[in-house]
């Protein structure tokens, strides 16, 4: 029999905008639930690895593996290995970025950073490793630079989706949200990290956003639990607590 795995978003998914979990203890119960019948838990998120540690240590939930900034960094044996930027093509769209009037960030595998403070409302770091930093050149060319993080408005965004994907071999942008897009390296996706991590299992995959949707092919069932559109096939839920509990009723 293959081994049965969870995998799920955090923000929007497991957690809400206040940083709680969606559903409570019956959420939690379930999640209990689905570790003891022996199934493997993962969460797949676009935050960084250090927030996944954070997350398990509150709710004392079992993660062997992790994926963490949209699948670029992975979690696996006590190994972290990361799908880096490539260097020169960082170094242009950042050129570029930097003539607009939006905000950037980038990431490298365990830390944030930021050219100045975030919006209070903007979601917060579980673990924060924030660094401010006015320049990122030295940062592109010194740095295992993984993700760059553009907030803007959605016109905006979609323009600089447009300009990534049309013209660079080896970088790709993914929307997040309406006033969120994320720069990686093109072999990097959500779904692609559940082909490396789990080839031979039955996979459930729960998300609420477009880079989740890339985990519904490889899943047995793929469930979305926001009014997104979505092209792959996925089963619609308010929740993920009702996703959890489709789930167990499918294993028993």
């Amino acid at each position: 029999m293959k081994n049965n795995v969870i995998v799920f978003d955090l923000d929007g998914t497991l957690l809400d905008s206040n940083n709680q979990m969606i559903g409570g203890a019956k959420t939690l119960a379930c999640l209990n639930t689905l570790q003891q019948t022996g199934c493997t838990l993962a969460i797949c998120t676009g935050r960084l690895d250090h927030d996944i540690v954070k997350i398990c240590q509150e709710y004392g939930l079992d993660m062997k593996h992790r994926i963490s900034q949209n699948g670029a960094v992975l979690y696996q044996d006590n190994q972290l290995k990361a799908t880096l930027l490539d260097k020169q093509e960082a170094l242009d769209i950042y050129h570029e970025l930097k003539t607009k009037d939006i905000r950037i960030e980038l990431n490298t595998i365990s830390n944030r950073y930021w050219t100045s403070e975030r919006d209070p409302l903007f979601p917060k770091e579980f673990y924060d490793s924030h660094i401010i930093k006015e320049d990122f050149e030295d940062i592109l060319l010194y740095q295992p630079a993984v993700l760059f993080l553009i907030v803007a408005q959605e016109q905006q965004l979609k323009q600089i989706e447009e300009t990534i994907n049309q013209n660079y071999q080896f970088t790709k942008a993914i929307r997040t949200s309406q006033t969120s897009l994320e720069i990686v390296h093109s072999s990097v996706s959500k779904g692609e990290a559940l082909k490396i991590l789990y080839p031979d299992c039955q996979i459930y995959a729960i998300g609420d956003s477009p880079s989740d949707f890339e985990m519904f092919p490889f899943s047995k069932i793929g469930y979305l639990v926001s009014n997104q559109e979505c092209h792959y096939p996925c089963q619609r839920k308010e929740t993920i607590l009702e996703a959890l509990q489709d789930i167990i009723s499918h294993i028993k």
